[in-house]
């Protein structure tokens, strides 16, 4: 399993074959590392790229094609040997392609890839995925980036979590994994950064009890960190139709911004593949191409 590194004036990444994944965000002028390290005492990732599903499915199955298949959670991309395609001084990218193995739970002949963009502050997280079947192709592709926090050595109930533009979301909570039918409102507090409003939480102790928060129908499109002083030191800037903001239960010292395009089975799923919520769908020789941004102050 390789590592590979690049670079431009302000950041450094890492990013490894396992999983296509990025394993590291430093800011160069300070050392900071900003991705969360994968300790397993807490969660043993770093930022992994969610296909062909998003979530769970209920009862870890999904039948398509008159078939059941079984799979777990967020598919199988995430642990997966993923091939190098292509490295310049400031872009990297890993491909992943179907095989009997992967055919075996997801029958569909597909080509993934996943690349990484340096510009200025930025990193640009990017997706295709072509659809090589003689058919149509359902898919879900999600992003899992998880992110120190705190950065600075303060508090973490001291941090918080701001949503641009917005003081109310509409969000679908879990009940084993699964979403509820129900929607649940949370109202945040009012604050203007940068000349910009957001709604702020903080990250307690109690935040992720009940699981992630996901928030559908293009809600917000940034979702950023704050520090004890207020300032925003990182930032997700996407354009994907909903997302979720997910830590392990207690005091994890990280927060998952993950941008979606897919979402986890309902509790009333019917268990079609064809059926899954926000499910993305290819004709044969398409490609699906997306990205989101990741920001560094």
């Amino acid at each position: 399993m390789a590592v590979h590194t690049i670079e431009n004036e302000e950041l450094r990444i890492q990013v490894s074959d396992h999983g296509g994944e990025l394993v590291s965000i430093v800011k160069k002028a300070t050392g900071k590392e900003y991705l969360w390290n994968a300790d397993p005492a807490f969660w043993g990732r770093h930022a992994p790229v969610l296909f062909p599903i998003v979530g769970g499915l209920k009862d870890k199955t999904y039948r398509y094609g008159g078939k059941e298949y079984r799979m777990g959670q967020h598919g199988f991309a995430r642990d997966m040997e993923f091939e190098l395609a292509q490295k310049t001084e400031t872009e990297i990218w890993h491909r992943l392609v179907s095989d009997a193995a992967t055919k075996a739970v997801y029958p569909f002949d597909f080509e993934l890839e996943t690349g990484f963009r340096l510009f200025r502050n930025q990193v640009v997280v990017l997706w295709r995925v072509k659809n090589n079947s003689a058919g149509e192709m359902y898919f879900s592709i999600g992003g899992h980036p998880a992110f120190r926090c705190p950065l600075n050595g303060e508090k973490r109930e001291e941090c918080s979590i701001l949503f641009e533009g917005v003081s109310i979301v509409n969000t679908r909570m879990l009940e084993n994994g699964l979403a509820v039918p129900a929607l649940e409102q949370l109202e945040f507090e009012k604050r203007e950064i940068g000349g910009k409003r957001y709604g702020a939480v903080a990250v307690t102790e109690h935040l992720f009890d009940r699981d992630a928060y996901i928030v559908e129908g293009h809600q917000t499109r940034e979702v950023a960190l704050a520090g004890a002083d207020g300032n925003i030191y990182l930032s997700v800037k996407f354009d994907a139709p909903l997302f979720g903001v997910w830590a392990p239960k207690g005091e994890a010292p990280f927060v998952c911004i993950e941008p979606w395009y897919g979402r986890c089975d309902g509790t009333d799923a019917d268990g079609r593949l064809e059926n899954k919520p926000f499910i993305n769908r290819l004709e044969p020789g398409q490609v699906f191409s997306k990205n989101y941004h990741i920001c560094v102050y």
